[in-house]
Formats: structure tokens, C-alpha cells, sequence
């Protein structure tokens, strides 16, 4: 198991410990609020909160997800946020001394942080784009097809294939060709092919 999935285990499970201690805070703060039931029957003070920790923990799936954009990802930070800010507000409003608002502020926190965490160790990961080499295609002359075809070329393999080209255009210049100076000292077409050979 990779670093990665180690990190985004431990973010789920402090999100699952938030979401389990805000919910029961959510629900007593709503059975207060004296809410009508859902579709008559259903009390909407243990419905309710359901979406709010399922937000948050769908939005965190998001951010720490490899099929999704990045862009996808920095939205997803927002409902993580607001879901994470109801849950404190519920957690505050219930605590009834100091250390009960430290645990409900920090329970909500640390799985904000640790899915920030995991974002940054993601994104390290993901490897920088190799440079591309740059190539130059060099067209193959009428005259290189007919050496290579003298030579038995196409029954060569690849590194020998490339050893003979290489070998033919330094001979004869392909890779930047030069008219031959006129003159009686200039080279003839025969001789140069006689080189190449």
C-alpha cells in the first residue's frame, strides 16, 4: 500500500469519527428547532443532518479522487468547508464547557486538514510532463532510397538501420544538402554515389 492510499484511508476515517460525533450533536440541536416531520412521518431532526455529513464526506471523496479534474477538486472544497462549518456550529452550540468546543471544533478540522494534506501529497505525485525531444524528419531522397536498396536495407535491423543512415548522410550530406560547386574540381554524381555505396 502506497503512501497516497495510506493518507486518504486516515482522511476517511477522521472524516467518518467527525461526521458520527456532529451527527448526534445535529440532531439535538434540530429536535429543538421543532421541525415539521419528512413526508409526515419521518422526523426531519435525524434526517436532516444525514446531508450534511454525506456532503462532506462525498466532497471529500471528490477532492481526494484520481478520475476528476482539478478544477472539480477546488470546487468540491466549498461544500466541504460549508459541511464542515455546520458541524461545528452544531458542536459549539451543544458543548457545555471549554473542552467540549476544542473536541468539536478540532473533530471537524482535522479531516478539512487531512484531505488538504492528501490534495498536496496527490499532487505531488503526479510526475512532471517529460520534455518531448525534439525530432528533425529528414525526407529520404530518391537517391538514399536507391543506395539503401543496393545495400539490402529493408532486410537490416532497426540499429543497423540506423547506423547505415546515419553512416549515407554524413558521406553525402542528406541532413542539410549543397549544391556541388561548378568547376572542374567538383565531384560528379557517380562518384558521389560510388561513395555512398
Amino acid at each position: 500500500m502506497n503512501r497516497i492510499t495510506v493518507a486518504k484511508t486516515g482522511a476517511y476515517v477522521i472524516a467518518g469519527i467527525a461526521a458520527v460525533s456532529s451527527y448526534g450533536h445535529q440532531v439535538e440541536l434540530l429536535s429543538l428547532a421543532d421541525l415539521d416531520p419528512l413526508f409526515g412521518f419521518i422526523p426531519s431532526e435525524w434526517v436532516t443532518p444525514i446531508t450534511v455529513d454525506s456532503l462532506a464526506i462525498i466532497a471529500l471523496m471528490v477532492r481526494t479522487s484520481d478520475t476528476v479534474t482539478e478544477t472539480t477538486k477546488r470546487v468540491a472544497m466549498l461544500p466541504l468547508v460549508l459541511a464542515g462549518g455546520l458541524s461545528v456550529a452544531a458542536n459549539v452550540a451543544l458543548a457545555r464547557n471549554p473542552i467540549q468546543v476544542i473536541v468539536g471544533v478540532w473533530t471537524v478540522l482535522a479531516y478539512i486538514v487531512a484531505e488538504l494534506f492528501v490534495a498536496k501529497m496527490e499532487r505531488k505525485a503526479i510526475p512532471a510532463p517529460a520534455e518531448e525531444k525534439s525530432t528533425v524528419t529528414v525526407k529520404v531522397t530518391e537517391r538514399e532510397k536507391a543506395a539503401r536498396k543496393r545495400s539490402g536495407y529493408d532486410k537490416m535491423d532497426k540499429a543497423a538501420k540506423r547506423a547505415w543512415t546515419k553512416a549515407y548522410r554524413a558521406r553525402v550530406g542528406a541532413t542539410s544538402p549543397v549544391s556541388p560547386a561548378a568547376g572542374p574540381g567538383s565531384p560528379s554524381v557517380e562518384v558521389l554515389e560510388a561513395i555512398a555505396r
